[in-house]
């Protein structure tokens, strides 16, 4: 039957009308199938397309071919040599009307063709210069097709191309304007996830909103679980269905996730995701042997899952899981760095409230600590004002009580003086035991005048303001050398007086200090033939040092603890005179310019006595 019968041409017109209201690939190509060849009049055919590779030729469907027939079409590699591969790679149509015309025209087909009948037309789909794939069109019969009829099945094959081509276009733009829109609604859900999750720092207003947010836009059901022990649990569930929140929280309530457990259990221990695209009845029955789990497992209707890592900074500190109910919404493997990223928003977002309430416990407890010292403090320092207070008083007594004892005492000592030398006068001077106990009266009452003038020495250096101005140890050494000149007689002294500072001070306590330091110098080394004294200064970290050095009789150096205690003496009076108050009133005098005393010595070997002045108190520093 020509292929321009009247019936034929409707049928072809109702086949392009058909090409031309269908905008899907798969429904143009099944058109061409079921419904092109048939309207061409050919009994048999089959449709091939190019590859994604353009390695080969894929089989997409036939028309009257039995099953077996195209078993070896299913995909043929464009290098083969058969006919409608020809056709496809040549970019023309091949006619085989017969065996013979097909070895005359097509010599290099002829080796393939040997079991040939009837007639066969390779069509290739032609989109401008793009080959779509190829139309085969068998006939039972041989034929010949005139120019027509050929130019017709070119028509017929370009008609089909463009509407595959066109519907292709359609659905990849199509397809791209889904993709923008998807992206762009994940923009906004990660726009919109990000000002949530920053809006509060509580841990559990966090994973509520981060579940809400992701329901229903994500999933039909997301749950958030992090680790308690050896078990990840559920903290924070949503669902589309609110009913089934309670569902959800009983099933891991009986059949709690552990942590080395497969499952969520796993993608917490290695931080990688698990996607399961479908999910089967096998492996909801290999999850337990309980049937009242399985039961409820059913009832939440899963399809598709993803369970994600919630992992910062390469630590894993909870899963998020996602699942749909609906057949249409399945996970795939594109679908996972999206997920990954919101599922590491929400990790940031459990850390930063972790750290946020572990801020608060610590800030509490600093408060707490803060407030226990506040009120140490208060204490201590009320209790420090109490003792301060007590010991000025116990103070001012106590120099009052000196002061006092002082003047009273020195009054009825130099009555006892007086009456002592009275008496030696009066008395006959012939009795030697006589005159001898009135000048141990005598001795003794000095020694009391003496320690009684000490006493004031030292009550008025602890009570008395200190007057600070600059003082020249250069000047005030060489002062006191000289009024101490007429003590030191004939005897040879070798003095050693270094460059010494000016310091900051009083003057006249300082006097004070060297006065008794020089004058113990001298005291002690009376036994030597040739004393020797030096003052020298040295610049230590904690200031000026000035150290006083003799060659006398020196001091045990287990007893120098005792040297600068009131009425401490290392030496007998029969040796040495002295009261025991000087070096106490020179440690006194040092302690209030905020300075140190020290002593060194050994017997018969001489001793050191080294004033430190802080570096406050050194002009000679400062400048």
């Amino acid at each position: 039957m020509p292929l321009s019968t009247e019936s034929k041409l409707l049928d072809w017109f109702r086949f392009v009308d058909l090409l031309g209201r269908t905008d899907q690939p798969q429904a143009v190509i099944q058109a061409v199938i079921d419904e092109g060849i048939k309207a061409i009049g050919a009994d048999g055919g089959f449709v091939s397309l190019r590859s994604e590779t353009a390695q080969e030729l894929i089989f997409i469907g036939s028309y009257a071919y039995r099953e077996d027939a195209v078993t070896f079409l299913k995909s043929v590699p464009l290098n083969a040599q058969l006919p409608f591969v020809m056709a496809y790679n040549r970019r023309e149509a091949l006619f085989l009307e017969s065996l013979q015309q097909a070895r005359t025209a097509y010599p290099e087909v002829a080796p393939h063709i040997q079991n040939f009948h009837g007639s066969v037309v390779d069509l290739p789909l032609l989109a401008g210069d793009d080959a779509l794939g190829v139309l085969v069109l068998s006939f039972r019969e041989e034929r010949t097709f005139s120019p027509y009829e050929r130019t017709f099945l070119r028509v017929l094959a370009a008609q089909c191309a463009q509407a595959l081509h066109r519907s292709r276009a359609l659905h990849e733009e199509r397809r791209a304007r889904q993709q923008a829109e998807a992206l762009q609604e994940r923009l906004e859900y990660l726009s919109e996830a990000g000002q949530a999750l920053n809006t509060s720092l509580e841990l559990q207003d966090t994973l509520e909103t981060l579940t809400g947010l992701a329901v229903p836009r994500l999933a039909d059901w997301c749950s958030v679980s992090l680790p308690e022990g050896e078990r990840l649990i559920p903290v924070a569930v949503a669902h589309e269905d609110p009913s089934k929140i309670v569902l959800v929280r009983r099933m891991t309530e009986h059949h709690p996730v552990l942590i080395n457990s497969s499952g969520a259990g796993q993608v917490f221990r290695t931080g990688e995701p698990r996607l399961i695209p479908i999910i089967t009845e096998e492996m909801i029955l290999a999850a337990s042997d309980d049937e009242a789990y399985l039961e409820a497992v059913r009832g939440l209707e899963l399809h598709s899952m993803v369970q994600l890592p919630l992992t910062v900074h390469g630590r894993t500190v909870g899963v998020m899981a996602l699942a749909s109910s609906h057949v249409g919404h399945v996970y795939q493997e594109q679908d996972l760095p999206f997920l990954l990223e919101v599922a590491h928003r929400a990790a940031l977002a459990v850390e930063n409230a972790g750290l946020y309430a572990q801020l608060q416990q610590e800030l509490e407890q600093r408060t707490r600590a803060q407030d226990a010292v506040s009120m140490l403090n208060n204490q201590l320092e009320e209790r420090v004002q109490q003792r301060t207070q007590a010991l000025e008083i116990a103070n001012a007594n106590l120099e009052a009580f000196t002061y006092s004892a002082s003047h009273d005492l020195r009054a009825p000592v130099r009555h006892i003086h007086s009456f002592a030398e009275l008496l030696q006068r009066r008395l006959s001077t012939e009795d030697e035991r006589t005159r001898m106990l009135l000048t141990q009266i005598q001795n003794a009452a000095h020694r009391m005048d003496e320690l009684t003038m000490g006493l004031l020495d030292l009550a008025r250096v602890s009570s008395q303001a200190l007057e600070f101005g600059p003082v020249s140890l250069d000047h005030l050494v060489q002062q006191i050398m000289t009024d101490l000149a007429p003590d030191v007689g004939e005897r040879r002294i070798v003095w050693e007086i270094g460059d010494l500072p000016v310091v900051c001070g009083d003057q006249r306590l300082l006097r004070q200090v060297f006065l008794n330091l020089l004058d113990n110098a001298i005291k002690y080394t009376r036994t030597r033939a040739q004393a020797s004294i030096a003052v020298r200064a040295h610049t230590v970290p904690e200031g000026l040092s000035i150290e006083i050095t003799d060659n006398g009789a020196g001091f045990d150096p287990q007893m120098s603890s005792r040297l600068f205690g009131l009425f401490q003496r290392l030496h007998h009076q029969d040796e040495f005179e002295g009261i025991g108050v000087g070096l106490a009133t020179v440690w006194r005098i040092m302690n209030r310019h905020g300075g140190q005393i020290r002593a060194e010595g050994h017997p018969g070997q001489g001793a050191t006595f080294t004033l430190i002045f802080p570096e406050r108190m050194d002009f000679t520093l400062d400048n």
